[in-house]
């Protein structure tokens, strides 16, 4: 039987490229051509002019430019570290192409490589997704993106964006599934020692209102609440301490951390939760109890919906793998 003619995959080069990201492209794609029944893939790597890129960690050659992409199947786009805005500067050549592919071709970015997509207006009201530290700011410049900063994985037609970091694998592996089918894909993740279940972003995700602000007493009600977090507490009270209304409280309180009062301390709740399955043998019971819930059926309700993951199951892949009967159920 003859061999399947490779699918043709363009990974774009930029100065301000992650080199990690950028390997771990290259390997999955050079791995899947390790399978039983490959070469499935065939990969060039296109630069704005399609001239050898000047990075800080050396020259990186290229196979061609802008003009290549429409001739490809699949576009991925790897990591641009923090440099997303310098990227999107540097690239219009990409950026056009990318605004102009066929609507076949597949496109992957990763991480904070969706700047040079969401440039191009393609995400433009449109799901997608970045390192978390980064999504405020993709917003903020994109607002047409709907971004969705807890999501690791976001797909939306032939749209693939992938968060942070190794969530790249992801990302990859989800093209290669879309192109080559499951099959292919799965013994893909086998070799790569991983699975094709994409997690939620939100359980790596510190709470948003951990921002800096010069609001020194709103800092003193912080400090107080990072102390009694398990308590009862009251706006009245908490009101009281800094000689406050309960209105001005939460009016300063949310302009300063992005939440309010009672919101901050049931993050505060929740960090410390993730802490004690993290490092403790402690059961689910023990430790909703340990920061303030009596139910822990309440407790794992608002978990898996502040971290996408009920206790049991971030604690496994935290990588805590407790003694049996620790936990009662996984549900909680």
């Amino acid at each position: 039987m003859p061999k399947p003619v490779p699918h043709r995959v363009a990974v774009l080069l930029c100065p301000q490229h992650s080199l990690a990201s950028l390997g771990l492209v290259l390997d999955v794609f050079r791995m899947a051509n390790h399978l039983p029944g490959a070469p499935y893939f065939e990969l060039l790597r296109v630069s704005e002019t399609g001239q050898a890129v000047a990075h800080e960690d050396g020259l990186l050659s290229v196979d061609g430019g802008p003009e290549c992409l429409a001739q490809m199947d699949l576009v991925v786009i790897p990591s641009l570290w923090m440099a997303g805005p310098a990227a999107v500067a540097g690239s219009p050549r990409l950026i056009q192409a990318l605004r102009e592919l066929p609507e076949r071709v597949l496109v992957a970015s990763l991480c904070s490589g969706v700047y040079l997509l969401a440039a191009s207006g393609r995400l433009d009201q449109r799901p997608a997704t970045t390192h978390w530290m980064l999504a405020d700011g993709l917003q903020a410049r994109y607002p047409r993106v709907q971004v969705q900063a807890a999501c690791n994985l976001t797909q939306s037609g032939n749209l693939i964006c992938s968060g942070g970091s190794l969530a790249g694998v992801d990302a990859c592996l989800q093209a290669v599934e879309r192109l080559c089918g499951r099959e292919i894909a799965e013994g893909l993740a086998r070799l790569l020692v991983t699975d094709l279940r994409h997690g939620p972003q939100s359980a790596y995700m510190p709470s948003p209102g951990w921002r800096r602000h010069a609001d020194g007493e709103i800092q003193a009600t912080q400090a107080y609440l990072a102390e009694h977090f398990a308590e009862t507490l009251s706006l009245e009270a908490l009101a009281a301490q800094i000689h406050v209304s309960v209105r001005t409280l939460q009016r300063r309180f949310l302009a300063a951390c992005g939440m309010t009062p009672m919101q901050y301390q049931q993050a505060l709740r929740i960090e410390r939760s993730k802490d004690l399955l993290e490092n403790s043998r402690l059961p689910v019971e023990a430790i909703a109890e340990q920061v303030g819930y009596q139910d822990r059926v309440a407790f794992g309700r608002l978990f898996k919906r502040l971290t996408g993951l009920t206790p049991a199951a971030y604690r496994q892949r935290q990588g805590w793998r407790h003694q049996p009967g620790t936990d009662r159920d996984s549900t909680a």
